[in-house]
């Protein structure tokens, strides 16, 4: 039995995409007698092929993970969140999925999450101690009056679990949709295990930047706002800060020190250093090799950039940039 992370509310991301059906197919393949589960669970479940009720006793002896697609609802986190009648009061579901889409959501699985993690870590906590493979996660949002909305999302991150939806669709997936999916799950899943103690930050990194002196901005009258002039962005990106990551592209407001007057800024109004790191995280999950080298012809940049990725390849054996760029 594992105790270990996933202590943070919901996670939700982007929308699932409705894709073509796609059966899997089954093999015989021994998989031995059942275990008992103390959450009332026993492996392997019924409904899915002798072949992937394999993979999934492969993954409770790796990492001593139950992978489970026959579902109690009362057993994972249904209960009332937040809200009310005005604002939308909100409950957590989801649709159980076919069984015979249980390989499909085991492939996918591994082509986004797993492949990048090796089994050392996943079993002393990058795996929580159980997954729960639906077809369907969403939430849904009662604001009154007969009007219920559902609001579907890829996953969901709770205490020990998680829910991943898209058994029937995921098999259909292109590459750029994988990509998107990929970063976006490892992106939280990131965040949760820095804050639960399975992955420790390198403490060599906040030596390389001043976090004490404010970066300088100039106010435009013509725009009423603060906006650095290229001598000042040069100097924020000699002294090793990059921004955070838009899909949108950039903007000043990602940049770790925002102006908005002359009391009120966000290296007073947040942690520069959490900012910091977040935000090359993001920055080595999401860019480019092209974007990436705009950054790293700054020398403080590369040196924290390197020792991001050098921190994680030599204690954990992962490699961020390979999630990025694969």
């Amino acid at each position: 039995m594992k105790d270990n992370i996933f202590n943070l509310a919901a996670a939700v991301c982007s929308v699932m995409v409705m894709m073509t059906v796609i059966p899997s197919c089954s093999k015989d393949v021994p998989i031995g007698d059942p275990l008992d589960i103390d959450t009332g669970y026993s492996l392997p479940q019924e409904g899915a092929s002798e072949e992937d009720n394999a993979r999934i006793m492969d993954i409770y002896e790796k990492w001593g993970s139950y992978l489970l697609y026959k579902i109690d609802a009362d057993d994972i986190f249904w209960q009332q969140i937040s809200g009310n009648a005005s604002t939308g009061d909100r409950v957590n579901k989801y649709t159980e999925g076919d069984p015979s889409y249980v390989g499909d959501m085991l492939d996918y699985l591994d082509k986004i999450w797993w492949r990048y993690f090796p089994d050392d870590f996943m079993k002393t906590g990058g795996a929580p101690y159980r997954m729960y493979i639906v077809e369907e996660y969403y939430v849904e949002r009662d604001f009154g009056g007969g009007d219920i909305r559902k609001y579907p999302a890829d996953y969901y991150i709770g205490e020990n679990f998680i829910v991943l939806g898209g058994m029937s669709t995921v098999a259909s997936l292109d590459e750029a949709a994988l990509k998107s999916k990929k970063i976006a799950l490892i992106t939280a899943l990131w965040t949760e295990y820095v804050s639960s103690g399975v992955l420790t930050t390198p403490t060599e990194f906040y030596t390389v930047s001043d976090y004490t002196t404010k970066p300088e901005m100039t106010y435009n009258p013509t725009t009423y706002s603060y906006e650095y002039t290229p001598e000042q962005l040069e100097a924020l990106r000699n002294r090793g800060f990059i921004p955070n990551y838009s899909q949108y592209g950039y903007s000043v407001y990602n940049e770790i020190y925002m102006k908005y007057s002359e009391t009120n800024d966000t290296w007073s109004s947040s942690d520069p250093r959490s900012n910091d790191f977040n935000y090359y995280i993001a920055q080595i999950l999401n860019a480019t090799d092209e974007e990436a080298a705009e950054f790293l012809k700054y020398e403080t940049v590369a040196t924290k950039w390197n020792i991001i990725l050098d921190y994680y390849k030599d204690n954990y054996g992962i490699d961020l940039r390979a999630i990025a760029t694969e």
